[in-house]
């Protein structure tokens, strides 16, 4: 199946939304008590209209219209719906919980896909896929808001800080601090540039989104406003801030002209921090034990909901610290490095001082409604003006017309309301109302008349976002729902546990998509990815752009499959590799599962054919492998057999080693062949051995390489950077040599206190072999360093600048790189253990690392010959047999190879930095024999970061270098042409 083929996924997880709506897995258990919950209670119904025309504020008694501020409560804190209607994936997972939908669905919602080997999907009654979990830590994320750059997550927690992640990379990069109080509202004014916060403290703050600095700190009338709940802004006149709070008031700030009055200039430094998010390997956020300031509050106490810390903090190994990312290329700057901040020293700052401002008795109608102003939301009206609507939780909506320089003129009301007004959404003419208890309220702004009621929810709806035709609405029970046009829900899904605080909906970085960011009690922040419901083409061209929604995808599915190469999982390494020649062909390869020796696993190849260009094409083959490690489960965060995402990592078995940097160059040349760019030959060879020591690999090759062809350059990905942010390029590992000692006696297993110094025991004649074959000063094999190459002038350049960032000193790394060794693997023996026997038979087993320029068969002959010698020696009456079990040559590539500098030169435009120039102590024993094979050079591309644990529990691989990733392979495809 070709790229251009129109049934393929355009968007990335959307197979992650299987099971169908429908489906039985997720349904009530049969003979369980039948459980109300808002799926099984979507219903509309009409309501008339109560609108009271007037123009003037209609205070009622305060007995008739605030609602108990305990039963506020008690809806902020919502437990979960029953479990029992649930899905419950583990953390970080990117299949959303699903809850069935009511059973009337638009009918082709039922028909939904499910081939678990296919990338397609159809679009309808698709559900939101998570596609990636961000972690705050020990806090909750109260408010949310997101511009091209960053998410900022507004916090309750010790610090009540506004946590910036890069929308690049999804990492946490920076806290901006300073309130004193949990941060209820966040809002971006893009023309401004800058970012509002408001806090329960009763301050509100203006950042600049460009330099993350403090610019205003406003204060409410009086200081008597309590909890700021909700902030609105009308662009007009220099732009004005209305503020909702506590006190039942809506207040204003104008920004034109010479701008409020009662200013007064403030230090910066003294006002706000902006902190780097350190750098921790293990997870813990060393400030997240640093105590926090004490909660400031005016005349009114701050709901007790938003000023205690959650119990407990945030679930264990969260990963809310981690690497802070590199800049990409400089041209394409995606976030603020510590390099800008450190432009931004407390001493410049001063310079440029935040200015406080108090807001006059005049921009403020005090008790605007006669409860707590909980949602606001500018209108754009078709004549040019524009309203505010305000909701409260006396039960009211009130609509104002705003002044262009600011002020409020009261236009009509809509009373009397089932519950507290918590949210708004605006979709064409129509305002929706989330209140408490879960209704939904529909008007019609240009009538007034009360179009709907829409029983959504079982608690309280707290936040609403709207996308074409689709109204997102998420409440306290932790659910969002989708609403469409005519009011019915299509989707339903348990979007966090416990509350669901915030949401808000922003194109996609990188794709044509949308993303719908939601945030909730539990420290999360959560990226779904979502579509535009007008705008669906159902013929619309798949594309591989877009920062690889498809490889994602393709990812997800292929994790999912253990291809554990051993006895035990023959079955799913056969599977693996044919979904990864699906893979390939529906990528537009020409793919095949090729068989491997008896009782092997297959391979995969697939050639990705370049353009037509009327000369002869270079080829060039990349080898990579399919085949992961066991993975034991009970130290895993996440399911390991599960793409899981979080702040800014992939988690999985096998995403970094090597199921994702195949995925990257398969989909790097999918780019160009649908971009009609390729221009070469792209050969991939995926083995399913590699974790075994490539058994049957090199046989079943030759028995294909007609069918393979020339080769002008081999590629392969299968290692990590030596740090966490300075990519590298590979020129150099070490070769192997394994072998199997062992020493027997003709006698069978004794008792040592019969027989003890009567008999040479086997152990002892091991022992004194492994002595001779190495000391303090290194390997005693004759010869066996005499052909070591010294490093050049050029090489401890470069050790020198990998020594720099890595922390590494250079004889060190000498040491792991450019010196054999000699290991001890085991030692064991026929006997039971038993501290009384002396064992009949002992055998070890032995490792030697071999550099340029050792002959690996001189090395061979060497070793079996000098430890022959030294067991002759001994003059023992037992048998000594040595067996070399595997071996593979080093490798070391020319640096003046243009193949070398052409990825060089590829990494370099990507990442915007020079790559070090590293080599390995390990080896790739296919990587010798396929130069040799072929008679082409060889480069190596890792792709991860030096913590990705690719053996280890939490595997994992960085979003932004897999991305990255393609792209390098992008780039070294389109300068291979030329060579």
């Amino acid at each position: 199946m070709s790229l251009t083929d129109t049934r393929i996924l355009p968007n990335i997880y959307d197979g992650l939304a299987t099971p169908s709506l429908l489906s039985p897995s997720i349904s009530t258990k049969p003979g369980s008590p039948k459980q109300h919950s808002a799926q099984n209670n979507v219903s509309i119904a009409p309501l008339a209209p109560r609108i009271t025309g007037k123009s003037s504020l209609n205070i009622q008694s305060p007995d008739q219209s605030v609602p108990d501020k305990s039963k506020l409560a008690a809806s902020l804190t919502y437990p979960p719906a029953p479990p029992s209607t649930l899905v419950n994936w583990p953390i970080g997972s990117l299949q959303p919980a699903q809850v069935p939908l009511p059973l009337k669905l638009p009918p082709a919602r039922s028909h939904l896909k499910s081939d678990p080997d296919s990338l397609t999907r159809e679009r309808k009654g698709k559900m939101p896929a998570l596609t990636h979990l961000l972690s705050v830590g020990n806090g909750r994320v109260l408010s949310i808001t997101a511009d091209a750059k960053f998410i900022y997550a507004g916090c309750q927690s010790k610090d009540n800080e506004i946590t910036v992640f890069s929308r690049a990379s999804l990492q946490p990069m920076y806290r901006l601090m300073g309130h004193e109080g949990s941060v209820l509202a966040l809002l971006v004014i893009e023309e401004r540039k800058w970012l509002i916060s408001a806090s329960c403290a009763g301050d509100v703050r203006i950042w600049s989104t460009n330099t993350l600095e403090l610019i205003y700190v406003i204060h409410p009338c009086d200081d008597t406003a309590g909890d700021i709940y909700s902030i609105a802004w009308d662009e007009r006149e220099g732009g004005t801030l209305y503020l909702g709070s506590q006190s039942a008031s809506i207040e204003w700030v104008n920004f034109s002209g010479k701008g409020p009055s009662r200013r007064r200039r403030i230090s910066a430094s003294a006002a706000s921090t902006i902190e780097v998010v350190p750098i921790s390997q293990n997870g813990v956020d060393p400030a997240a034990s640093r105590p926090g300031p004490s909660q400031r509050s005016g005349r009114y106490k701050p709901h007790h909901f938003f000023n205690n810390p959650p119990e407990g903090g945030s679930r264990p190994g969260s990963g809310i610290s981690t690497p802070r990312s590199p800049v990409p290329a400089s041209n394409n700057k995606d976030f603020i490095t510590s390099a800008d901040l450190d432009k931004l020293s407390l001493n410049e700052r001063a310079e440029h001082p935040a200015t406080e401002i108090e807001i006059g008795a005049g921009s403020r109608i005090a008790f605007a409604h006669y409860g707590y102003i909980y949602a606001l939301q500018v209108i754009s009206r078709p004549n040019g003006t524009k309203w505010l609507v305000s909701g409260s939780g006396d039960s009211d909506v009130k609509i104002w017309e705003c002044e262009s320089g600011g002020g409020l003129t009261l236009v009509k009301e809509f009373n009397s309301l089932s519950g507290g007004v918590l949210s708004f959404a605006v979709r064409d003419s129509l305002l929706y109302a989330g209140l408490q208890a879960g209704e939904i309220v529909v008007w019609d702004l240009e009538t007034g008349a009360c179009i709907r009621t829409i029983e959504a929810h079982d608690a309280d709806v707290l936040s609403m976002s709207v996308l074409g035709g689709d109204v997102y609405t998420a409440a306290a029970d932790g659910r969002v729902l989708r609403v469409n046009e005519e009011f019915d829900c299509t989707a339903i899904w348990n979007a966090h546990a416990g509350t669901a605080m915030s949401t808000i909906i922003v194109k996609g970085t990188r794709s044509s998509s949308w993303e719908l960011i939601t945030t909730g009690s539990d420290s999360f922040v959560k990226i779904w990815n979502i579509e535009e419901s007008r705008s669906a083409n159902h013929d619309s061209e798949l594309h591989v752009e877009g920062e690889g929604d498809v490889m994602l995808y393709a990812l997800s599915k292929l994790i999912a499959v253990p291809t554990i190469s051993d006895d035990q999982h023959r079955e799913s390494c056969r599977q693996g590799a044919h979904l990864l020649k699906k893979i390939f062909s529906q990528l537009g390869a020409n793919s095949e599962v090729l068989s491997g020796e008896q009782g092997k696993n297959p391979l995969v190849l697939a050639t990705f054919s370049g353009r037509d260009t009327g000369k002869p094409r270079k080829r060039l083959l990349f080898y990579g492998h399919y085949d992961v490690q066991p993975a034991d489960e009970e130290k895993w965060e996440t399911n390991p057999w599960e793409l899981s995402g979080r702040n800014g990592y992939l988690y999985g078995r096998g995403v970094t080693d090597n199921k994702g940097p195949v995925l990257a160059v398969a989909c790097a040349a999918a780019s160009l062949r649908q971009r009609r760019e390729l221009d070469v030959d792209l050969v991939m060879i995926i083995e399913g051995e590699e974790e075994a020591g490539s058994r049957g690999f090199a046989s079943t090759v030759r028995k294909h390489k007609s069918d393979i062809g020339h080769i002008d350059a081999v590629l392969l990905s299968n290692s990590t950077w030596i740090d966490e942010e300075d990519p590298c390029v590979v020129f150099g590992m070490r070769g192997v040599v394994y072998a199997n000692l062992s020493v027997s006696s003709d006698v069978k297993d004794l008792h040592n206190g019969v027989d003890g110094g009567a008999t040479t025991e086997p152990m002892f004649d091991m022992v004194r072999v492994l002595a001779a074959l190495s000391d303090k000063d290194g390997v005693k094999v004759p010869g066996f360093y005499d052909s070591v190459c010294p490093p050049t002038d050029e090489e401890i350049s470069f050790l020198k600048d990998v020594s720099s960032a890595s922390g590494r000193s250079v004889e060190e790394l000498i040491r792991v790189w450019r010196q054999p060794s000699f290991s001890i693997a085991n030692i064991g023996s026929s006997g039971s253990g038993n501290k009384t026997v002396i064992p009949q038979k002992v055998s070890a087993d032995i490792s030697m690392r071999i550099v340029p320029d050792q002959q690996l068969d001189d090395i061979v002959k060497g070793l079996k010959a000098y430890a022959k010698n030294v067991f002759d020696d001994l003059d023992s009456p037992n048998k000594f047999e040595i067996q070399v079990t595997h071996s593979a040559s080093w490798w070391l590539t020319s640096l003046d190879s243009p193949y070398f500098k052409a990825l060089e030169s590829s990494v370099k435009d990507v990442w915007g930095m020079k790559p070090l120039k590293i080599r390995e102590g390990g080896t790739v024993p296919t990587v010798f024999w396929l130069e040799k094979e072929f008679g082409a050079p060889c480069v190596h591309l890792p792709l991860g970061q030096s913590s990705d644990s690719g053996h280890l529990a939490n595997e994992r691989m960085r979003l932004l270098n897999l991305r990255n990733g393609k792209r390098v392979i992008e780039a070294y495809l389109g300068r291979l042409a030329d060579i």
